[in-house]
């Protein structure tokens, strides 16, 4: 039986205590955050204590959304992701690809399995696929979607352009008229997403659904910022086509420093992005998914960092951000040129990944 363990003398990325220098995780769930002299106190034998020596404890980040073609690039990723502090993500693969990817320990991966209007839907899920990945513009795509909430699928669209999106908008909102509950069950999303418009974002708002962006966010103008500021669930790293992918902390800071720096985001809202916003695309909507809290699950990352901050997306009100009665956690500074170093992940409190 795996011990309780004791992380202390770092610090913990975590909105229950801003200021918490430790964290109390027992096998899935993590238990307790606060400071070293509240960890101290609860201390026995019956648990194993890690000192951080500095390191920064956060949530692990989850891949918004990776097309894998072959064997070689699913197992390059499943060697990739936990050494950049990952501990799920969506993957988009063909049906081939579903067995291969349910030998996949440790990290989590979630298969969309991209599907055509000769595709046969109902037998996936006993296959291992978690949900489809649908192009709109196809003749039969509403079918296949019905098909696919059916046999207890989750649903993606490629919404890679703005005729995909609209497409996706119309069956949806069909879907919807039809039958709300159906809809919900389908935990739609729209995935690669370069621009989206006001007009459509008001409308997926209404629908409850989540849009992840593509890698390169500045393609993506002010559409990233809007859908935030509109309360969309929103996630980026979201691809539909083979594509040179960021990981973790670069995808972060091309969010918080964009070529128009009227586009910016904040670090938070970008860190957001790649925890809670992509746990939310898969349709896990528990308030602690992706959060370092009490009853939160014990999926984490430690990071060896040079400085810690409040980057927001505008420096006007960084002030008042980063002073103490905010109580806003605080992220490693981003400034382009350094990242941080993933020093081990945990997935349920196990190690995924162990620096050498």
């Amino acid at each position: 039986m795996t011990k309780v363990q004791v992380f202390s003398n770092g610090s913990v990325y975590s909105p229950a205590d801003p200021f918490a220098t430790s964290l109390v995780a027992n096998g899935e769930k993590v238990e307790w955050v606060g400071s070293d002299a509240g960890a101290e106190s609860i201390m026995d034998d019956s648990m194993e204590s890690q000192d951080l020596n500095g390191l920064l404890i956060t949530p692990g980040f989850v891949v918004g959304g990776v097309t894998v073609d072959s064997l070689q690039e699913l197992q390059n990723l499943e060697e990739q992701l936990p050494a950049h502090g990952y501990v799920a993500g969506t993957i988009f693969i063909g049906e081939d690809l579903l067995k291969e990817a349910s030998k996949i320990s440790g990290l989590s991966l979630y298969p969309y399995v991209r599907i055509q209007r000769e595709s046969k839907v109902e037998h996936l899920k006993n296959l291992g696929a978690y949900g489809v990945l649908v192009d709109a513009g196809q003749t039969e795509a509403s079918v296949l979607v019905s098909k696919a909430v059916d046999a207890g699928l989750k649903v993606a669209f490629d919404a890679s352009s703005e005729d995909l999106i609209e497409s996706t908008l119309a069956i949806i909102e069909a879907l919807n008229a039809e039958s709300p509950l159906k809809r919900l069950r389908a935990g739609v999303r729209l995935d690669g997403v370069l621009e989206v418009t006001q007009a459509q974002l008001n409308r997926i708002e209404k629908l409850n659904i989540s849009i992840g962006f593509v890698d390169d966010l500045n393609t993506t103008s002010a559409s990233l910022a809007s859908a935030i500021k509109a309360g969309v669930a929103t996630y980026i790293g979201s691809s539909t086509q083979p594509t040179q992918k960021l990981w973790g902390w670069e995808l972060t800071t091309l969010a918080v420093h964009r070529q128009n720096s009227s586009d910016n985001i904040s670090a938070r809202a970008a860190f957001n992005s790649q925890t809670r916003g992509a746990w939310r695309g898969l349709g896990f909507a528990e308030p602690t998914q992706g959060q370092l809290v009490p009853g939160g699950n014990a999926d984490f990352a430690l990071w060896y960092f040079d400085s810690l901050m409040v980057q927001t997306a505008d420096e006007r009100v960084a002030a008042w951000s980063t002073d103490p009665r905010a109580r806003t956690p605080l992220l490693p500074t981003l400034d382009g040129d350094t990242y941080p170093q993933c020093a081990t992940t945990y997935r349920s409190s196990t190690p995924i990944f162990v620096r050498k």
